[in-house]
């Protein structure tokens, strides 16, 4: 990487903040408006704005801290949506199977054949003990490790040790309990509530606004679980917005714009989805007076392992942006044969995050290619598991590498501690800084006035999130 020589740390600090107190923001276009004025060519999916516009009911803070809602949330949230269980390339052989486990609830996930994949409740019929564990299983047969009984990759019982003395035992009525299994994007989703909506209908616009991105054309590069000391719900409210990037990502700021993000929330009352656009090489507005196109580039291109451009590159912003663009194609080009030709600076080089209700986070585009997912652990309403892929671009035929052993980070812990987290650790731990602290600021808080402020439209994706959980939840509001 490239050894830029800029001193980024005096922003987002309490001198910083304190100078820019006051500044209001006449002309804040959102993102698609300003890649219009700078005559950028705009993807449709960006283009298309959402149609649903939540109401402004923020969730009480007793649902985050008391351990009375947990069971509630069990069983009106994890036994009742579509959430994402694995990877298919986390399971890619026959017999290969791996368990999801979400708060106290654990699921058997197994590839049955070659293009069908299986999930049941992760317990033996015969005295519960679990049938997979906390590492990846495979073979022909699931066999229980405490008393061997036997079900096939279907999930039926095809054998009992000392049959006789079990003659209730049957494979009809004995076979293990299934859930519901579906795939989208090399994803596999698992719902327990046999009459649930399709998959489909529970992820609404999304898969469409993917067609040109496909996540099924992509592979784990890395995987990280990170253990929090906080709700689940809180957790995953701190990458809904782009808010908070003043104080929390103040080495951002020269590159990425999240003034300008645009939130889009899509619910027809079965999905429940939304995204946010964060511009690349569009210095945020509280630094936009202080930062060059030629410094932004140069910082974007140090932080993603791009060439140093030359003296007559990124005077303007629209070449800058076009710099990023081609260097963007030649190095996926050269690193894995993956020809980006063709496609627009915005997916290339820009964030596009998405949403789906409960806790999934895709990403589309090449700007930042991750993967979100949070969910509780446990019975305890304090802790909860972020899970982060970083999902590279796969060549038509290409063969898929395996799937890296996970970086478990303890309570304790920061990405920083395990260099294979890169830049994805680096940025998470920015974020942890202040997950634990909102935590205990919830438990701090006047009981009269125990829930949050939210902005009309920075903080809206999390407007929404709050009315799907109360939908789910029974809550009036």
């Amino acid at each position: 990487m490239n050894d830029v020589p800029v001193d980024i740390t005096k922003y987002g600090n309490k001198s910083y903040v304190r100078a820019v107190m006051g500044t209001q923001f006449d002309d804040m276009p959102p993102y698609v408006e300003y890649i219009r004025r700078a005559g950028e060519e705009v993807p449709q999916t960006a283009a298309e704005r959402g149609t649903h516009h939540p109401a402004n009911k923020p969730l009480p803070y007793e649902y985050y801290l008391d351990a009375k809602y947990v069971p509630e949330e069990v069983e009106k949230i994890w036994k009742k949506k579509w959430q994402v269980a694995c990877r298919e390339e986390d399971i890619p052989n026959v017999g290969d199977r791996v368990a999801y486990d979400v708060g106290p609830l654990s699921f058997l996930v197994i590839r049955s054949d070659e293009n069908t994949f299986k999930a049941f409740w992760n317990s033996c019929r015969h005295r519960a003990r679990r049938l997979c564990g906390d590492k990846p299983e495979s073979g022909d047969l699931v066999q229980c490790p405490f008393h061997a009984w036997s079900y096939d990759l279907e999930g039926k019982l095809v054998w009992v040790p000392r049959q006789e003395e079990f003659p209730a035992a049957t494979p009809e009525l004995f076979s293990l309990r299934p859930v519901l299994c579906d795939t989208w994007g090399g994803n596999v989703f698992i719902n327990p509530d046999l009459d649930a909506i399709s998959l489909a209908e529970s992820l609404g616009v999304m898969p469409q606004h993917f067609a040109d991105c496909p996540q099924e054309d992509r592979y784990t590069a890395t995987r990280i679980k990170k253990k929090v000391k906080i709700n689940w719900k809180s957790g995953l409210e701190a990458f809904l917005e782009g808010y908070h990037v003043l104080t929390t990502h103040p080495s951002g700021m020269p590159i990425f714009g999240s003034t300008y993000t645009q939130n889009d929330c899509w619910d027809d009352g079965k999905a429940s989805v939304s995204r946010l656009i964060t511009p690349a090489l569009i210095p945020d507005g509280w630094v936009q007076g202080e930062v060059t196109p030629r410094l932004s580039l140069d910082l974007f291109c140090n932080t993603y392992g791009l060439p140093t451009p030359p003296a007559d590159r990124g005077e303007t912003l629209a070449d800058a942006r076009a710099y990023a663009a081609e260097k963007t194609i030649d190095m996926h080009r050269e690193q894995s044969g993956v020809d980006f030709t063709g496609r627009s600076i915005s997916y290339l080089v820009d964030m596009h995050q998405w949403f789906s209700f409960p806790a999934f986070f895709p990403w589309w585009g090449e700007g930042l290619s991750w993967w979100y997912n949070f969910t509780p652990l446990g019975d305890s309403p304090d802790e909860c598991v972020m899970e982060i892929r970083w999902l590279r671009p796969l060549a038509k035929g290409a063969e898929r590498p395996p799937v890296p052993e996970t970086v478990w980070i303890d309570f304790d812990q920061q990405g920083r501690d395990f260099p294979i987290t890169g830049q994805v650790g680096y940025i998470m731990d920015e974020d942890m800084e202040n997950m634990e602290e909102v935590h205990k600021g919830m438990k701090a808080a006047d009981p009269a006035v125990a829930r949050p402020i939210l902005a009309s439209e920075q903080e809206v994706r999390i407007r929404h999130f709050h009315e799907a959980y109360m939908k789910a939840m029974g809550i009036a509001g």
